[in-house]
């Protein structure tokens, strides 16, 4: 472990960044009434009211046999896909949407989750390498040296930093790991459950 895995951390960081999380095209005009179908709850609007275009909130449409009700984006001017929700940092319907990561500065979805969970689970493993390896480094000048643990920080000063530095990074990186392999795990991940609920 060294310059290869964090290459593959760079990596896969620019690939949840960079790749398309699963946004869903916008329409340029609103469905047509007409086109929306007699599964359609009007009643669904507030008041009874319908939209300058006359469309209902929601709709019911049928996906592997079940009935499932799609909510309608006013942004987008579309009716969402199941799973599906509009994030409002960047202004778009998601497929499978998770959450938005301002650390990344990408929507995590359908397309990038995988990428985005091998990144926070390699940073994981890296924190608890570099950290490792630093302890065993000040045990080493400790032995060496034939001092105590503040002389030998004071001796590897670089060690002391990363060490610390490492420490506080493996608990966010850590438990945001822990919880996504626990939403996986209990079959909550968005992608990967079976259910059709809707956002």
């Amino acid at each position: 472990m060294g310059t290869k895995t964090k290459l593959e951390i760079l990596v896969l960081l620019l690939l949840t960044s960079g790749r398309d999380p699963g946004i869903v095209p916008r329409n340029s005009h609103p469905p047509e009434p007409e086109d929306i179908g007699e599964s359609s709850n009007l009643s669904d609007w507030p008041g009874g009211q319908h939209g300058s275009a006359g469309l209902p909130l929601t709709k019911d449409v049928l996906v592997n046999g079940v009935l499932v009700k799609v909510k309608y984006c006013h942004t987008c001017m579309l009716y969402r896909p199941p799973r599906c929700s509009h994030c409002s940092i960047c202004n778009n319907c998601i497929e499978r949407f998770d959450h938005h990561c301002p650390w990344v500065g990408q929507c995590i979805g359908k397309r990038n989750y995988r990428f985005f969970l091998m990144f926070v689970s390699s940073a994981t493993v890296l924190c608890i390498y570099v950290f490792t390896f630093c302890w065993v480094n000040i045990g080493k000048t400790m032995d060496t040296h034939e001092c105590t643990f503040g002389r030998a920080i004071l001796k590897s000063p670089i060690s002391a930093i990363l060490m610390l530095y490492t420490f506080v990074a493996v608990w966010f990186v850590g438990g945001l790991t822990s919880f996504h392999l626990y939403l996986i795990s209990t079959n909550q991940v968005r992608f990967l459950s079976s259910r059709c609920s809707n956002s």
